[in-house]
C-alpha cells in the first residue's frame, strides 16, 4: 500500500508530468468537456496541451441554456456534455463547423466565441435584429482573414464585418434594372473556393465582390433553378467541390438539392449526397464525410429548425425517395426528446467541436 507521504507527492507532481504520457492520457478522453477540464489542471498542462490537435470526431448539437449551461448533443456518441456559459445565458448562438460560435445579444453586442477554449473575439454592434451569421473559416487559423456575415432586419438585409471592425458594412443589392425598389430575402451565405456567395429566397445566387476593398459589390451570379418552387428557405452548401443548393419545402416535409454547374450557370437536381452528411439549421451550412465522423449516416440531411415544430427536427434519409417527381428526404431518426428540446429560444445550432 502506498504511503500517505508518497500519495501527496505523487499529487503534489502532477504538473510535472512528461509531455508524452499527458498527450497520450489527452488522446483518449471522450468528449471536448474532458479536455478542456484537463488543460484547466494548471498552466503547464495547459501549455502542453495547447497545440495537440485531439481528434474528437463529433458534430454536436448545441441545446438551449439550462440556468447557466448549455448541452450539447454529440451524433457520433447520443450523449450530452454540458458547458457551463454564464457570460452567454440569453445569447443567441450561431453555430459553425470550425468550433466557433456567433454569438448575439438583446444589447446588439456580437463576438466570434469558442465555447470549448473560450477564446473569443469582439465584432461590432448591430441595432437590428440577428437572423443568421455565417462565418466564413476559423479565425484562428495562421494569417486568416475571416470575415462574418450577417442577414437581419427580418432577412431583408446582408451585412459583413471582420473581427476588430468598428461597423458592419452594409451590402446593396439591385436587380431591377437601377431603380433600387427591389425588396430581396436573403436565406444563406456560403464561402465557397475564395468567394462569398448569397442565396435570396427566390433561388437566385449572388456573388460578393471585393469585399476587402472600397466598394464591395453584389451583382447576379446565376438565376434560379428550373421548376424551383421558391418562397421557401434555401441553403447553400460545398459537396465535393460542388456548389448546391438545397431547398426546404415546409408544408411537404421533404428536401429539394441542385447543384449548378459554376462555367454554365447552369443547374441540375441530384438525388444523392453521396458519402456525405448535410446540416442545416441555424449556423453554417456544411457537410462532413460521413465515415470521418462515427455515427453520421452518409446521404443524409441532419435537420434543426427554430420555426417548424419540433417533431420535424430530425435525421432524412436523402435517397428514400428516387422519384424524380417529388422531392428528397424521409424522416428515419427524429433527435432525442429532452426538456431542453420543448422550446427553441435560443434556437438550437451544429458545431463541430475540434474538426478533424
Amino acid at each position: 500500500m502506498l504511503s500517505k507521504e508518497k500519495t501527496i507527492a505523487d499529487v503534489s507532481s502532477w504538473a510535472n508530468i512528461s509531455d508524452d504520457l499527458l498527450r497520450l492520457i489527452a488522446t483518449l478522453t471522450r468528449s471536448p468537456q474532458h479536455h478542456s477540464r484537463m488543460t484547466a489542471v494548471c498552466r503547464s498542462w495547459r501549455a502542453s496541451l495547447a497545440d495537440q490537435k485531439i481528434n474528437f470526431p463529433a458534430v454536436c448539437l448545441m441545446l438551449r441554456n439550462n440556468g447557466d449551461y448549455h448541452r450539447f448533443y454529440s451524433i457520433s456518441g447520443e450523449i450530452f456534455d454540458e458547458l457551463d456559459l454564464l457570460e452567454f445565458r440569453g445569447w443567441d448562438c450561431f453555430g459553425s463547423p470550425f468550433g466557433w460560435l456567433v454569438t448575439s445579444d438583446w444589447d446588439c453586442e456580437i463576438q466570434l466565441f469558442n465555447p470549448f477554449s473560450r477564446a473569443s473575439f469582439p465584432l461590432p454592434k448591430n441595432n437590428s435584429p440577428m437572423v443568421k451569421l455565417i462565418l466564413s473559416i476559423n479565425p484562428e487559423e495562421p494569417n486568416s482573414n475571416c470575415i462574418v456575415f450577417a442577414i437581419y432586419d427580418g432577412r431583408r438585409h446582408i451585412g459583413f464585418a471582420k473581427p476588430g471592425d468598428l461597423a458592419w458594412r452594409a451590402l446593396i443589392y439591385d436587380d431591377d434594372g437601377g431603380f433600387g425598389g427591389g425588396i430581396f430575402i436573403w436565406d444563406d451565405v456560403i464561402y465557397f473556393k475564395c468567394n462569398f456567395y448569397g442565396c435570396l429566397n427566390s433561388g437566385v445566387i449572388v456573388l460578393f465582390e471585393d469585399l476587402h476593398g472600397a466598394h464591395p459589390e453584389s451583382v447576379k451570379f446565376a438565376s434560379r433553378p428550373p421548376n424551383f418552387h421558391g418562397g421557401h428557405t434555401c441553403y447553400l452548401f460545398d459537396l465535393d467541390g460542388n456548389l448546391c443548393m438545397t431547398e426546404y419545402i415546409d408544408y411537404r416535409i421533404e428536401f429539394v438539392i441542385f447543384k449548378l454547374d459554376m462555367d454554365t450557370k447552369s443547374w441540375e437536381k441530384i438525388y444523392s449526397l453521396g458519402d456525405r452528411s448535410l446540416f442545416l439549421g441555424n449556423c453554417c451550412t456544411f457537410t462532413v464525410a460521413a465515415a470521418d465522423y462515427p455515427g453520421c449516416k452518409p446521404s443524409c440531411i441532419y435537420y434543426t429548425d427554430e420555426l417548424t415544430d419540433v417533431e420535424v427536427n430530425g435525421i432524412y434519409e436523402v435517397e428514400k425517395y428516387l422519384d424524380k417527381d417529388i422531392g428528397l428526404g424521409s424522416l428515419v431518426q427524429p433527435f432525442p426528446k429532452s426538456e431542453l428540446m420543448e422550446d427553441f429560444f435560443p434556437p438550437l445550432c451544429w458545431i463541430i467541436p475540434y474538426p478533424l
